[in-house]
């Protein structure tokens, strides 16, 4: 039987949300994709609009750690209430991956590193324009450090296909009934 939670880490712009879609109709079970960016996206638009940019968000009562902390408290209640999940960031502080796998204790969780070269993700990252510039090389040395992987991808020159295919085969031949 597959996880009920597939998380996918890595730096920004190496490819996990499109891993993550892919996995979602590639899957025999329904997996919710219910990444970080599901919660950044109901911030009011000029605060993410400041975000995008790498401005500071002056709006009293941000806090990026409070928004992260609510993500991961809503991971529960969507498994409790029967869904599956692919969620995705790039965590990078132990903290809040401690936090994270203490409230997915209760369920079966599969942890994919997704790996890509820097120059590549600094690359995707100027190609999408809707990041930070500069995000994926302050992540770089940092998001790989916080979890142990069951799986790791390097999407640096593969295409997301080929990716997604590799993890369907690992998801087939590691969680065999």
């Amino acid at each position: 039987m597959l996880p009920q939670v597939i998380i996918l880490n890595g730096t920004g712009s190496s490819g996990k949300t499109s891993v993550a879609k892919l996995l979602q109709e590639q899957l025999a079970q329904q997996y919710l994709n219910f990444s970080i960016d599901s919660v950044l996206y109901a911030l009011p638009p000029s605060d993410l609009a400041c975000m995008m940019k790498g401005e500071p968000i002056t709006r009293g009562g941000y806090d990026y750690a409070k928004l992260v902390d609510g993500y991961h408290r809503c991971l529960p209640s969507l498994l409790d209430a029967g869904c599956k999940l692919i969620i995705d960031n790039a965590w990078i502080d132990s903290a809040e991956v401690d936090s994270l796998m203490t409230l997915l204790s209760p369920y079966q969780v599969c942890v994919i590193g997704v790996y890509c070269d820097l120059a590549e993700a600094q690359r995707r990252e100027l190609a999408r324009g809707d990041r930070a510039i500069g995000l994926a090389e302050y992540e770089y040395p940092l998001v790989h450090k916080v979890f142990n992987y069951d799986f790791t991808l390097d999407t640096s020159s593969i295409s997301p296909e080929q990716g997604t295919n590799l993890i369907v085969q690992w998801l087939a031949q590691s969680y065999q009934n």
